[in-house]
């Protein structure tokens, strides 16, 4: 059976995956398309099709392969596919997803779902998905099949950003932030803001976002008035619609300033019983006179 469908397909062979997308397997094992056990043997009116011939063989796994995806500007993603199956008894059907957090292989179990349309949700780190026969059940194979019609590919939300890195360092007593973002939506304004116990903060400044982007944007601030010792950074992104997300905070230390010359009018090093003007440089680069009469 196939799917008639209105929906439009989006593909993208190199890079991020715009959703939704929709797999109607009507060819295998070209660039961009799924991966069939057999060539396009696999591939019957349409259908990803695990009879091969008139059934499938016994005592084999039998695997479908997707292409590589980016799901990473996406929260989650939807799965949604037809299926028509008749199984031996202790045959297994499932689906895989490779999930990229942690580098290992998940699945949903089929069989025991029937036929018709089925549901299931991914992270948005995962990268690949498989539907995978296992033959290894007993009985007779007359007549057994297994076939997926369809899969489409949908996201109910897109991250307002997807960032690359966040971070914070010190240089004469100046803080310096920098962060980059590989893509925006509907991104409104960046604010930092810093505290001295990590629960208490105070806004450092806000920075305007770039709204939608799909290139990777850097963005830097100063805080020129930093806390001295440890102190904590941290980033928050504002939708046009007024929502927040708060990312993690990084650590700083600003060590108190010294004094790291004294000199005179005339560029001369002096005391500290020096009589006139002084003038003092600090660690931080600030600059100090004094009128020293004692």
């Amino acid at each position: 059976m196939r799917l008639i469908s209105i929906l439009l397909l989006w593909t993208s062979v190199y890079g991020q995956t715009s959703l939704p997308l929709l797999e109607e397997f009507d060819s295998f094992d070209g660039v961009g398309e799924w991966v069939s056990p057999g060539g396009t043997s696999g591939s019957d009116a349409g259908e990803l099709c695990f009879n091969i011939g008139s059934s499938y063989s016994g005592n084999v796994w039998y695997i479908f392969e997707s292409p590589i995806y980016d799901f990473t500007s996406y929260n989650s993603v939807e799965l949604f596919w037809q299926q028509e199956t008749n199984l031996r008894p202790g045959d297994e059907l499932r689906l895989y997803y490779f999930d990229l957090s942690d580098s290992l292989w998940y699945y949903f179990s089929l069989e025991g779902l029937g036929n018709g349309f089925q549901f299931a949700t991914i992270p948005n780190t995962a990268n690949q998905i498989t539907f995978d026969l296992l033959t290894t059940g007993s009985g007779n194979r007359n007549g057994k099949y297994a076939h997926i019609s369809f899969l489409e590919l949908s996201a109910p939300t897109v991250l307002p950003i997807e960032l690359l890195d966040f971070e914070a360092r010190v240089d004469r007593g100046i803080v310096y932030i920098d962060w980059s973002t590989e893509s925006e939506s509907n991104n409104d304004f960046f604010k930092i803001q810093r505290s001295q116990d990590g629960n208490t903060w105070e806004s450092v400044g806000e920075m305007k976002g770039a709204g939608n982007s799909t290139s990777r944007l850097s963005y830097s601030m100063e805080d020129r008035e930093p806390y001295f010792g440890v102190s904590y950074y941290r980033l928050s992104q504002t939708d046009f619609d007024g929502t927040t997300e708060i990312f993690n905070p990084v650590t700083v230390t600003v060590d108190k300033p010294y004094i790291v010359r004294r000199y005179n009018q005339l560029g001369q090093d002096v005391s500290n019983d020096y009589k006139g003007l002084v003038i003092i440089l600090m660690s931080d680069g600030s600059i100090k006179k004094i009128l020293n009469f004692n």
